[in-house]
């Protein structure tokens, strides 16, 4: 599996660091993956699994959704969680995608460029508002208070960069983020100078290869597969 090192931090993220999961190997011809927790903490990963199957707004909920967007942009029909016994304490179905629909999806972190134009709570998550250069309405979640705090103090003044991750989808103009399918981990802030104003002085330094362009800011929109 690829992205095995993804999956195995997630899942540790839903047993919940403070219960000190480890990886203990791999089981079943590669599907698996095993986990020890200390003893005294066994208790407190079934109380945060019991979270993640009732709610899926609360802490561990978040780490199961993240599972099920992964499993369902791998085309896995569902993930099991066992106890020590073998018993079948909690089962992830993936995503469902539908298989006649022209939208490429993948799970990745990568990064957005905009404006953030609002925030609005949604129960224990946040919903963050970022209009990017081709005006597009960006929905992303923020589950951090602090981090929600510092990015509103950039309301429609600053262009900031998020690093996000979770569910990108294709359309026409490249990848985008799929509207409340990605998280913010952080972010900074951007010079406000504009696309069309730096490719115009690269253009004009002569021996860099833009010089020779037609049109810079296209041909760029084109190699990062805007277009």
């Amino acid at each position: 599996m690829e992205r095995l090192g993804e999956y195995i931090q997630e899942f540790a993220a839903l047993l919940g660091h403070d219960n000190r999961p480890t990886f203990k190997g791999i089981k079943k011809a590669s599907t698996g993956l095993m986990a020890f927790v200390p003893d005294n903490r066994v208790e407190h990963c079934r109380l945060r699994i019991i979270d993640a199957k009732n709610d899926e707004n609360s802490k561990p909920g978040k780490h199961s959704r993240t599972l099920k967007d992964m499993l369902g942009v791998d085309k896995i029909n569902q993930a099991q969680i066992l106890d020590e016994n073998s018993n079948v304490i909690f089962a992830i179905f993936g995503a469902q995608v539908d298989e006649n629909s022209v939208v490429e999806r993948l799970y990745q972190e990568a990064t957005v460029d905009g404006c953030v134009t609002g925030l609005v709570s949604t129960g224990k998550a946040m919903t963050l508002h970022v209009c990017d250069h081709f005006d597009r309405d960006l929905r992303l979640v923020v589950r951090n208070e602090t981090l929600a705090r510092e990015i509103l103090k950039h309301f429609r003044s600053d262009s900031i960069r998020l690093r996000v991750r979770g569910v990108w989808q294709r359309n026409e103009n490249g990848w985008s983020p799929e509207a409340s399918k990605c998280t913010v981990l952080d972010f900074k802030t951007l010079e406000n100078t504009s696309l069309s104003t730096v490719m115009t002085a690269l253009a004009q330094l002569p021996g860099n290869g833009w010089s020779e362009v037609d049109d810079p800011q296209g041909e760029w929109e084109k190699i990062r597969g805007i277009h």
